[in-house]
């Protein structure tokens, strides 16, 4: 607990030094300016396709319960899902998500989690798949085979999964209590099927897609921009949520964005409000209607207490 205590006072110290600079440099104002004078219409358009999202990454990760588990309904697994981005917004990589497994029937929690990671892995595979479409163009023929090779071995490697996992679990010495865990982990995921990864990929390389537009549409609400420089950046700006810099990875995902557009010529105030509207839409508004299943969850723990 002391360790993670001070883990979060770095972070907060950390964004407390960002926002100061900011403050300092008179950037705050020109911010607040342009966003002022956004375009609302296309705000309001990358608000449809944030909630067009979150019904599809329901969806997404209810057809993965349904491998270890019946009558899991729609609003159950869009609890879960909530739940868990509410315990993921101040964790690296949002690995607090893993959560998400706590807001299910106690028969599916722990295979949920290996489930989870699956899900998470699915993701990874679509930035990936996205960053290397988005940098075909500025890499040598050489280098471009070498990505789409090590593309390649990734995808090979996430559809062996669910296979791959139950066996090296099987072939590792665990204490008899990690043992059981082990072995649900090991039980949920061998239940999964090729298609059932093939599906989830590709669920995920439509959600990477909506978010690249979701981005787009943010940027042209402040200026015009090409759909070619947000296709190249941002699945370098969505990586840095794996760097536990700043809670949320605010500010850091801004610096990122900004490094990454000037070369085509965006602006700093356009780079910094698209990606952050991003982040509120994205993933903290829906953290935050997550909120109230994780009260909700503790009320009869505190009430058999």
């Amino acid at each position: 607990m002391n360790r993670s205590r001070l883990l979060l006072i770095f972070k907060i110290v950390v964004l407390g030094g960002i926002v100061f600079f900011v403050v300092r440099s008179g950037k705050l104002a020109g911010l607040a300016s342009a966003f002022q004078k956004a375009d609302k219409t296309f705000i309001a358009v990358a608000v449809g396709l944030a909630v067009a999202m979150l019904v599809i990454r329901t969806w997404k990760w209810l057809n993965l319960l349904r491998r270890v588990g019946d009558g899991l309904s729609f609003g159950g697994t869009w609890r879960s899902l909530l739940g868990g981005m509410a315990l993921g917004l101040a964790t690296p990589g949002r690995l607090g998500e893993l959560g998400r497994a706590a807001f299910l029937p106690p028969p599916m929690r722990v295979p949920a989690g290996a489930l989870f990671v699956l899900d998470r892995v699915s993701d990874l595979a679509a930035i990936a798949l996205a960053a290397l479409v988005g940098t075909a163009g500025l890499v040598s023929g050489a280098a471009l085979g070498w990505l789409v090779a090590l593309f390649l071995c990734f995808f090979g490697g996430m559809l062996a999964l669910p296979r791959l996992v139950p066996l090296v679990l099987d072939r590792i010495p665990l204490p008899q209590k990690l043992a059981g865990i082990a072995g649900k982990l090991a039980e949920g995921l061998k239940l999964v099927r090729a298609r059932d990864v093939a599906l989830n990929f590709s669920l995920s390389c439509t959600l990477t897609a909506l978010d690249v537009v979701s981005l787009y549409v943010l940027a042209l609400a402040f200026e015009p921009v090409s759909f070619s420089a947000i296709a190249f950046a941002f699945p370098w700006i969505l990586l840095t949520n794996l760097v536990p810099v700043t809670p949320g990875g605010i500010g850091v995902r801004e610096g990122a964005a900004v490094l990454l557009l000037q070369r085509y010529g965006v602006s700093d105030t356009t780079a910094i409000n698209a990606t952050l509207l991003l982040f509120v839409l994205n993933t903290l508004l829906p953290g935050l209607c997550g909120v109230p299943y994780i009260l909700q969850s503790r009320r009869p723990n505190e009430a058999s207490g």
